[in-house]
């Protein structure tokens, strides 16, 4: 069997992400100078360029106009937290920005209504939306809300405006719980061109619902997240004993 033999860029990749766990650099810290980084692990220019432009395309490092290179943020996404997108990326320190890719009315079909619990055909909106971090596409949302449940939502702006602000503020819909499931997926070729990566490319596939205190579903969202720039979190409590 013949041995596979890796390029020299990828054990340059592998070197530069192994130095940054080594080191437990966080967002925005800088690498070494590039002289450095060849020094240290016996590596031309070229190859550790070539390296480092690849990270930069895959979102984990970016570089800094006369400032070398550093290592870029990733959206800790909590699963426990139920809040919007806008919000949470502010309290992360992210800039947001979120583009409209589609918003059209659909009928509830068979997976929909158990979802939902709602009738078979009953209307609802369907928006999916592209969520931008600091300039680079990191979400792709696609989110189902009862039109009966909040009708004329196509006249709020839902670009530079939060659907979880206007469900709460305008529509009076308290949220406060919902399930959710994680998985991995690959990226269609449509998916990867919105979020700029491989065709085939793993991402995360997240499909949660939310629903009021009396356990009515107001959202059912399916996302396909980025798995190089989203990190997957989860807040843990201890149970005494009883």
């Amino acid at each position: 069997m013949k041995r596979y033999i890796p390029r020299p860029r990828e054990v340059a990749q592998e070197h530069i992400q192994a130095y940054m766990l080594e080191h437990n650099l966080q967002p925005h810290e800088s690498l070494p100078p590039e002289r450095e980084m060849c020094a240290m692990w016996n590596l031309n220019r070229s190859t550790l360029r070539s390296a480092i432009a690849r990270l930069i395309s895959a979102g984990r490092l970016y570089a800094v106009q006369g400032s070398g290179t550093r290592v870029s943020p990733r959206f800790p996404r909590t699963m426990q937290d139920l809040q919007g997108f806008s919000e949470y990326a502010a309290a992360c320190g992210l800039r947001s920005e979120t583009r409209l890719l589609s918003f059209s009315e659909v009928e509830c079909d068979k997976h929909l209504s158990r979802r939902m619990h709602r009738m078979l055909g009953e209307k609802l909106y369907r928006i999916s939306r592209l969520r931008m971090l600091n300039d680079l596409p990191v979400l792709i949302e696609t989110a189902y809300i009862p039109k009966e449940l909040a009708p004329g939502l196509e006249e709020h702006d839902l670009v530079r405006g939060s659907l979880f602000s206007v469900l709460r503020d305008v529509y009076k819909l308290q949220l406060d719980h919902g399930e959710e499931t994680v998985s991995i997926t690959s990226a269609t070729e449509e998916e990867a061109a919105h979020l700029q990566i491989e065709a085939g490319a793993p991402v995360f596939w997240i499909v949660n619902r939310t629903d009021t205190p009396d356990h009515m579903p107001v959202e059912y969202c399916r996302t396909v997240g980025r798995a190089d720039m989203v990190e997957m979190c989860s807040v843990l409590y201890w149970a005494e004993d009883e």
